[in-house]
């Protein structure tokens, strides 16, 4: 699993408590009833333990505001609903939507307006504009310092600002008040960032073991199936996702980790037809670069090329509602040969989204415009943290190459395969012949 597939998901299960509530909204109750946060129930938030899906809330809250339209609590879940469809939907026109119920509750909460101040900060961060998030976050917790959901969100915003003592803080603050699946899969990614992935497993067993739900029982399984693969284990990855789909037939984290894992232990076939489905049903930017790569390394590159036009045509819906571009759409310019795009987004990337990723990107969109000292200023802040990132690894070491620094040049490389031969289907055998090429592949 990518990283910015687990920070998405990690995202969205934090809200999962409000929608819960609201699932069990009739058109005229309280709007107490909405006001307290129960455990967060799997990705996406979907409020499984009710039996309601997401359109079923949405349809609740939506009758309950057109009854009680001064109820702001409903107005602010609402708000947050949107925010998950249009993650679940991979449609961005949902946000402006989101916005408008969002202002109606700022309209009508008067000082009551942490929850509202929750969905500032999620609709905030699904636009990637992260400093907002952190301020909305910050907003709700100076009225509420007991949401757990707020601290999640600040933990969330601060990561992504690149503050990450700071958010090591409010993510242990979230675990504190609620140790659930939202909090434990903050906790997992903090130490995977740190590089201590057996601790990051640990904490994601916990969460599975502790699933009260079929849902959240497969969220934590596609975790644990993207640090198992981003390890270099893709059959442990495979039985995790597999599981993960027992658990919850159809689910497209599971079914996208499955297709990776499947495409890595040679079952090629199989990973195409299962991409296939994964972007026919969810049409997200990093499953379409991911499966472009893929059919571009196996040399199909009319197939990747039609995968290519619907990432374009995503990017364009995604900016035009309000999305900055993030690390993996920056990377994929670059790839492309859009070099004066990569440049453009990813300085303002680092002006505004100063995390590791951005810095990573930054440093190879560099190297291929040739600024080759600049870039390895910055995959160095990339790497600052000691995560085991496969992809930063053998971007250090093609930018020392091109420094004529072959000894670090050998180093980086043989280190990103030791921790994943399969981190990607087109940069892994390029490592592998750079170094046969210099002598060092065997």
């Amino acid at each position: 699993m990518t990283r910015r597939t687990r920070v998405v998901i990690a995202t969205g299960v934090a809200f999962g408590g409000v929608l819960f509530a609201a699932a069990a909204l009739g058109p005229v109750s309280s709007p107490s009833s909405l006001a307290t946060p129960v455990h967060a129930v799997g990705p996406g938030g979907v409020p499984a333990r009710s039996g309601a899906s997401l359109d079923e809330t949405i349809d609740a809250l939506e009758t309950r505001v057109s009854v009680v339209p001064g109820d702001h609590v409903a107005w602010a879940t609402l708000a947050i609903a949107y925010v998950e469809r249009a993650r679940a939907t991979v449609d961005p026109t949902w946000y402006p939507r989101a916005e408008a119920a969002l202002e109606r509750a700022e309209q009508l909460g008067g000082d009551d307006q942490h929850l509202a101040a929750a969905a500032r900060s999620a609709l905030a961060a699904a636009r990637h504009d992260f400093p907002a998030a952190k301020v909305a976050a910050e907003h709700g917790l100076a009225i509420n310092q007991h949401s757990a959901i707020l601290w999640g969100a600040l933990g969330d915003a601060e990561v992504q600002l690149g503050d990450y003592d700071a958010a090591f803080d409010a993510i242990q603050r979230m675990v504190d008040l609620a140790p659930d699946t939202a909090s434990l899969a903050r906790a997992s990614y903090a130490w995977e960032l740190r590089g201590d992935l057996p601790r990051a497993r640990a904490l994601m067993q916990r969460a599975l073991d502790d699933a009260p739900t079929a849902t959240d029982r497969a969220f934590a399984l596609v975790h644990l199936g993207g640090l198992w693969f981003d390890d270099g284990e893709p059959a442990a990855a495979l039985d995790s996702f597999n599981r993960a789909l027992d658990a919850v037939p159809g689910d497209i984290a599971a079914l996208a980790g499955k297709a990776r894992a499947e495409a890595a232990l040679g079952q090629i076939e199989t990973a195409v037809d299962h991409w296939y489905q994964v972007v026919d049903r969810a049409p997200e930017p990093g499953h379409l670069i991911e499966f472009a790569r893929l059919l571009e390394s196996l040399g199909r590159t009319d197939e990747a090329a039609a995968q290519w036009v619907v990432f374009d045509a995503t990017q364009q819906l995604f900016a035009a509602n309000g999305v900055l571009p993030d690390a993996a759409a920056t990377l994929a310019e670059a790839e492309r040969g859009r070099i004066d795009d990569a440049l453009a987004a990813s300085a303002a990337g680092i002006r505004t989204r100063p995390f590791v990723d951005m810095y990573d990107a930054r440093a190879w969109v560099l190297h291929l415009a040739g600024r080759h000292d600049e870039a390895m200023v910055m995959i160095e802040e990339a790497m600052s943290l000691g995560g085991r990132t496969a992809r930063f690894h053998f971007h250090a070491g093609m930018i020392a190459l091109s420094l004529g620094d072959t000894e670090r040049a050998v180093s980086e490389l043989e280190t990103a395969l030791e921790i994943n031969p399969w981190f990607d289907p087109i940069s892994a055998p390029q490592a592998r012949g750079v170094l046969d090429e210099i002598g060092a592949g065997g």
